[in-house]
């Protein structure tokens, strides 16, 4: 087993606890069960969204206008784009609609820090500033959009970064200014920084939630100075466990995960905006989920008994499987 495979099985909640343990250790269980509730934003008569709390939008890879729905879940169309085959949900959730569910969740609050929970992301926000200090050893300005609580930030600055992070999260804010961490709580468009004054910026499970990637990408890309990086934590369309369970995965959650990139199209959309990619590889198994699915078991609660010996962390990630892609850019001017 190679270094880096095993320092990404350290932070696989999967592996390291059992996933039915890890799920009833970090609160998971009482939050998936509130999300699965029936919302007030479905149409009871056609099981849809109401159409006054939704808008339409083209593909945000490549702005077609021509897709296909793949499925609906919990009233939201997961549909495939028919030019670049990006999967996004269409329509979506208006912001204010949007927001109001995501933004001040208590049971997920609970959850980013939960104990268990901060240990294995430690070890994974570890992991991260490692690659990006393989390409910009000098540390220096790193901006952090979509800080959460800031247990990222607090690991950054252990490792010399001057950090400051950007949350929209109540809770988190106020946590994160007790703490004296600069943060700023406004749009990504109308922060008052200068264009090239940044050298890293991350995103941590941010892209999937963002109706106009494209837009929060660029907007990135003028902030960054000439080679500066951008690391992207973002779920993998093309997981496996995506691809058994398809609607039943958790990932797909048209609440509050509107985009979803395969390595594929998200190799297009980074391109496509001036990034050169210096690092692609996908971390988190999820193969307690995919063993109780093939085992017929509840995919989430089960026992996780392996089934096929070739189902390995190293097959996973060889193959870019995992459930979340974790990429290195360097922004190109």
């Amino acid at each position: 087993m190679d270094n880096s495979l095993e320092e990404k099985n350290q932070f696989d909640g999967n592996l390291v606890y059992g996933l039915k343990n890890f799920n009833k250790k970090t609160g998971r269980d009482v939050h998936l069960e509130r999300i699965n509730r029936e919302a007030n934003y479905i149409d009871r008569t056609t099981g849809r969204l109401k159409d006054e709390i939704t808008y339409s939008r083209p593909c945000p890879v490549c702005s077609s206008l021509e897709a296909r729905t793949i499925f609906v879940k919990d009233g939201f169309p997961h549909v495939k784009c028919s030019l670049c085959s990006m999967v996004y949900v269409n329509p979506v959730l208006r912001d204010e609609h949007s927001d109001t569910f995501y933004f001040n969740e208590e049971s997920w609050n609970k959850i980013l820090l939960n104990s268990t929970q901060v240990e294995l992301d430690r070890k994974k926000f570890e992991y991260g500033l490692k690659c990006i200090e393989k390409f910009m050893p000098g540390k220096g300005t790193l901006l952090d959009v979509g800080c959460g609580p800031g247990i990222f930030l607090e690991e950054a600055c252990k490792r010399g970064w001057s950090v400051q992070g950007l949350e929209f999260n109540k809770f988190c804010i106020t946590r994160l200014r007790e703490n004296n961490f600069k943060i700023i709580d406004l749009p990504i468009e109308e922060i008052p920084l200068q264009d090239n004054s940044i050298q890293c910026i991350t995103l941590w499970d941010v892209l999937e939630h963002i109706h106009k990637p494209y837009d929060m990408l660029s907007k990135i890309f003028s902030l960054l100075e000439p080679d500066g990086i951008l690391l992207v934590s973002v779920a993998n369309v093309n997981a496996l466990v995506n691809r058994i369970l398809h609607q039943d995965a958790s990932a797909f959650a048209g609440h509050a995960h509107v985009n979803f990139f395969s390595p594929e199209t998200l190799n297009t959309f980074v391109n496509k905006i001036g990034f050169e990619i210096l690092n692609f590889e996908t971390i988190l198994t999820e193969l307690g989920t995919i063993n109780n699915y093939l085992n017929y078991d509840d995919p989430y609660f089960g026992e996780a008994k392996p089934v096929f010996g070739f189902l390995t962390p190293e097959f996973i990630h060889e193959n870019l499987l995992g459930k979340i892609i974790l990429l290195v850019v360097r922004a190109r001017k």
